[in-house]
């Protein structure tokens, strides 16, 4: 019994102690290899098992710790060949899946669902993000961009090409919301361009003239250009050179400058035609906003709305 014992004592596994490590070590490399999806935790727990039992092996050699550490240096051992004989098996395994998975979890059938209820896969690298490719610009958003892009330039005549080509495209929606951007940068290059085009625009229509007096006897030059109001016959966009009817279906002439609108006409004031002439500029709420005076020296306020 003594000798029995003395032997156990002396730090030689017996045959269970044996059975139970090598048990523990096939345990501990199976949850590691069921962990692939982590990493290479097998590989890692087979070098690190395999510097214990080096470290312990060698410090085993001490007799104050002889005991102790033979038996950490055997159960390090079992460890490491445990880990090491999965390591290996990664050669032989189905691929991908041994990779992806693990061997245990490739090669049993079981192996699989166990990997699923201990760990959750990890994807390796960063997250894919799946983005759903911007549609093109369709051919209306282009124009704007380019619109934009053209108002941007520190070039006046770049501008001016811009707001050009804008006005040129065949979508009126294009167009509307190319007049309203042009108009509202204050340029006057620009805003010569939209009078020009708005005033085309309505061409044929009469357009009300609102004239007011500031003394009682011009209240009749104010009432003739109210009566007929303003129609456009023709206009030149590129000269701004208009004519039509003012105070009468005939007889007006006009141009269109950076400055704003000139008008002249010969108004029927009672049983007298007067020379009348109307020099208006452009305000930011889209009218056109002046005077009118004729040859017997009568002044009116007027106001002429582009839209």
């Amino acid at each position: 019994m003594s000798n029995t014992h003395g032997h156990g004592g002396g730090g030689s596994f017996s045959f269970s102690t044996a059975i139970a490590a090598l048990i523990s070590a096939l345990v501990l490399a199976v949850a590691a290899d069921l962990m692939t999806p982590y990493g290479p935790v097998v590989l890692t727990m087979a070098a690190v098992f395999g510097v214990i039992a080096a470290i312990a092996g060698v410090l085993s050699l001490l007799p104050p710790v002889t005991v102790l550490l033979r038996g950490v240096s055997g159960f390090a051992l079992l460890n490491t060949l445990a880990c090491a004989l999965f390591v290996g098996l990664w050669y032989i395994a189905p691929k991908p899946a041994a990779n992806e998975r693990g061997v245990f979890a490739t090669l049993v059938p079981f192996g699989d669902t166990l990997q699923g209820v201990m760990v959750t896969p990890h994807p390796k690298g960063p997250p894919q993000v799946e983005t759903a490719a911007a549609p093109a610009p369709s051919p209306s958003e282009q124009a704007m961009q380019a619109l934009a892009a053209g108002l941007a330039s520190a070039d006046p005549a770049e501008r001016l090409r811009a707001g050009l080509n804008a006005l040129t495209s065949e979508d009126d929606a294009v167009v509307a919301a190319s007049l309203d951007k042009l108009y509202r940068t204050n340029d006057p290059a620009l805003r010569q361009i939209v009078v020009k085009r708005l005033l085309l625009m309505r061409r044929g229509a009469r357009m009300p003239l609102l004239a007011v007096a500031a003394t009682e006897d011009a209240q009749p030059f104010a009432n003739a250009l109210q009566g007929v109001g303003l129609t456009i016959r023709s206009l030149n966009e590129v000269s701004g050179a208009f004519d039509g009817g003012l105070c009468a279906p005939t007889g007006m002439a006009g141009t269109v400058n950076r400055t704003g609108v000139t008008i002249s006409a010969r108004c029927k004031i009672g049983t007298e035609d007067r020379n009348t002439v109307l020099i208006l500029q452009p305000t930011n709420d889209f009218r056109l906003v002046g005077d009118a005076r004729n040859d017997a020296g009568q002044s009116v306020r007027v106001e002429l709305p582009l839209m």
